[in-house]
């Protein structure tokens, strides 16, 4: 029996690409929320938006056996990697209409990592008050607890997925379930969300399921902007396993037969905070992002024969700043995990090994530096370089590719 969504959302007491600037090159910052209506749409209750990126990388962090794994941390979701050679990076079509006042209605169909083409979000809202800005959502959705969830590749300075959110949150959050926001003043939004627990960390059922709770804070005067964040997560799982090489999201990833059988009965809890600012004078623009995450993890791993107590508690952050200047676009991007494990039990060492759970005292970093040149409006060329240093051998690879979004109807906005 499936745990009712509104009930999830009180099942325990509960203990956020850079901001859109003026230039064209920020653009894609507004497309990651699939909600916001530019001024010349607001005429037309049908708004369809579509994006694509493509590259080529010339290596990849992705082991020779075809698995893409974080050492110190049980991964899952739709944390794939980025392969070698030329992918499809993310495609998707996201469709909002109005059916009245009060009412709206969202489609997203996409593709990521040259993936099985999925419905990604389809959702109905309803707002309740005008006053407070208060609202209801439900259905398939994207959680919007970090602006960074929401992005997508041809959308934001990277093609490759955030390695916190590879770590921790299975590439992204994304899950059926329901939300309440509401705005008192004026650029504050608080929202509670409820999940079925479907999509990793979480798993479905009366004892799994996942929800959140989130703050923020968006200001702008003149030439800057300022975007506040913070959240809480907590997720429960049951007989978790780490699908991401056994289900429809394979992508020729060796399996691993020991790996495969492993289960996970227990809680993820993190917290996180993030800002973002923006400045643009003239043809120069510049943007500083940066995020803080804390997750606790604590449970059983297990097998077939085998079972032990793991403890975790990790750490993730991330600074990502940005300077433009007409069509150009450099952006830096470092990356930090720190990762502390304690399994219990006979078995706790053979179990480590088996998950990936060994890092020998190395936490993982990356470094990440991307060019991009936008070729005319919604299309750009992007050059990164990446140094994954997720394992002791770091992996140093060059990627080139093209990404596009643009508003499809009404056509020419």
């Amino acid at each position: 029996m499936t745990t009712p969504v509104f009930s999830i959302l009180f099942k325990h007491r509960c203990r956020r690409g850079c901001l859109v600037a003026a230039m064209a090159l920020a653009l894609p910052a507004v497309a990651t929320a699939h909600g916001v209506v530019s001024s010349e749409r607001e005429d037309s209750p049908l708004s369809v938006d579509a994006g694509v990126s493509a590259s080529h990388r010339w290596d990849s962090v992705i082991a020779d056996s075809g698995r893409w794994q974080v050492p110190g941390v049980l991964m899952g979701g739709e944390a794939l990697g980025s392969e070698q050679g030329f992918t499809l990076d993310a495609a998707s079509v996201h469709l909002d209409w109005r059916a009245g006042e009060r009412t709206h209605v969202r489609l997203d169909i996409g593709s990521h990592h040259a993936g099985e083409i999925e419905l990604e979000e389809a959702l109905v809202g309803y707002r309740l008050v005008d006053s407070l800005g208060l609202q209801i959502e439900a259905g398939r959705m994207k959680a919007r607890f970090s602006t960074e969830n929401l992005s997508h590749a041809y959308a934001r300075p990277f093609s490759d997925n955030n390695l916190v959110y590879d770590a921790f949150y299975g590439g992204h959050v994304v899950d059926e379930g329901a939300r309440l926001m509401v705005t008192p003043w004026a650029g504050i939004t608080l929202g509670v969300e409820g999940w079925r627990g479907s999509q990793f960390p979480a798993t479905a059922g009366d004892d799994g399921g996942a929800r959140d709770v989130f703050l923020q804070w968006r200001w702008q005067d003149g030439a800057w902007q300022v975007e506040l964040g913070t959240w809480a997560q907590w997720a429960e799982a049951r007989d978790r396993s780490d699908s991401r090489y056994t289900g429809g999201h394979s992508h020729g990833g060796g399996s691993d037969t020991a790996a495969d059988a492993l289960r996970f009965d227990g809680d993820q809890d993190s917290q996180g905070a993030g800002a973002r600012l923006a400045w643009q004078s003239g043809d120069w623009s510049a943007g500083l992002a940066a995020e803080f995450v804390q997750v606790d993890v604590s449970g059983t791993l297990r097998d077939t024969t085998r079972q032990a107590a793991l403890s975790g508690d990790y750490r993730g952050w991330w600074l990502q700043p940005e300077l433009r200047w007409q069509r150009q676009a450099l952006t830096l991007r470092y990356t930090k995990l720190v990762l502390d494990n304690h399994l219990t039990g006979v078995a706790g060492p053979d179990l480590a090994a088996v998950a990936g759970l060994n890092h020998a005292g190395h936490d993982p970093d990356q470094w990440a530096v991307s060019y991009r040149y936008q070729l005319q409006d919604g299309l750009g060329l992007r050059l990164e370089w990446t140094r994954n240093r997720a394992t002791a051998d770091p992996v140093n690879y060059l990627a080139a590719g093209l990404y596009w979004s643009g508003a499809l109807w009404p056509a020419g906005n």
